[in-house]
């Protein structure tokens, strides 16, 4: 399969066409027509053979994206022109992390979908206008909770186990991972040589969940493993994912590289101290929220808490 990387140095190398010319080259993935290259100006362009010609040509725009839907157009690939009804998605952004991130999510989109209708095309186009326009930036502690839910990620995919498919995307859930309506996961991270973490009430006891924590400890190291390579790893993990590429890319794409290179954790110790618990072997109140009572937080010393082992871990994951 062509890699992100692959797709950015090939379309790169091409020779802008003359105006109101596509140069394209066809990228074998699965079952789909699917093209990308240059337009005249030199802008990057992911393109779909039309699976209607019979509806109305149109035509939307963003500052960063125009979507052409059912243009007709005449390609150029390998010095032959060919006039082809086809759905063009343009990138207008010179910055290269944002071309990047666009041939890793339509490369998603592709093969997460059975075919490119129109109405996926237009929800393809909404999604990358919105990551393109958010201008939202986390603070440090958001992205010391972001690099222990990728290195959870990471180390249990090393395990045969991919949470990426559990990864729960919109704001403000109650757990991080959802393994199914009863099993929730909560990655719980500290760079405190004590094992403290805090909790909201209900991630620790419910009439609703079966809970497991997995808490992870950090050290700063400057010859770490960084944030950047952990989010190309799991980049890599999730490829085929595209919620899950969009929730990393969204995250990530206000910062630069020396930004996420910047933040680095010692990974043997993050390896040799991570842990999973049992909800109800952590320190907690034992009684549920009285009514009339909401959003109860507190901090819980997990130092003296008895982990599970890492088998009976991926025993409860797969006992769904």
């Amino acid at each position: 399969m062509n890699t992100v990387e692959n797709i950015f140095s090939s379309i790169k190398a091409m020779q802008s066409p003359q105006n109101g010319q596509y140069s394209l080259s066809k990228v074998e993935l699965s079952e789909a027509d699917v093209y990308y290259g240059k337009d005249a100006e030199g802008h990057f362009i992911f393109a779909t053979i039309s699976q209607n010609v019979q509806l109305r040509a149109s035509v939307q725009k963003t500052k960063k994206l125009v979507f052409w839907f059912n243009a007709i157009c005449d390609i150029v690939t390998d010095g032959t022109h060919a006039e082809t009804t086809m759905n063009v998605l343009t990138c207008l952004s010179d910055d290269k992390n944002e071309i990047l991130a666009f041939i890793r999510l339509t490369l998603a989109f592709i093969e997460g979908e059975d075919e490119q209708s129109p109405k996926q095309l237009y929800a393809l186009f909404t999604a990358l206008t919105n990551l393109f326009a958010s201008a939202y930036k986390a603070n440090q502690v958001e992205l010391q909770g972001f690099y222990g839910e990728l290195f959870a990620i990471k180390h249990f995919y090393q395990l045969g186990l991919n949470l990426s498919d559990y990864w729960q995307k919109k704001e403000k859930m109650k757990f991080d991972f959802s393994i199914s309506a009863r099993k929730k996961v909560e990655i719980k991270s500290t760079t405190k040589e004590l094992r403290v973490h805090h909790f909201r009430h209900e991630q620790l006891l419910s009439d609703l969940y079966d809970i497991c924590v997995v808490s992870i400890m950090l050290r700063v190291d400057d010859q770490g493993f960084s944030l950047f390579d952990l989010v190309r790893d799991v980049q890599g993990i999730a490829a085929n994912n595209f919620d899950t590429l969009m929730y990393i890319e969204d995250f990530i794409k206000n910062f630069d590289e020396a930004e996420l290179s910047s933040i680095r954790y010692n990974t043997g110790y993050t390896d040799r101290n991570l842990h999973v618990y049992k909800a109800i072997n952590i320190p907690r109140f034992e009684e549920v929220q009285p009514w009339g009572v909401s959003k109860t937080e507190y901090d819980s010393d997990l130092t003296n808490a008895t982990p599970m082992s890492t088998s009976d871990f991926l025993d409860w994951i797969q006992q769904v």
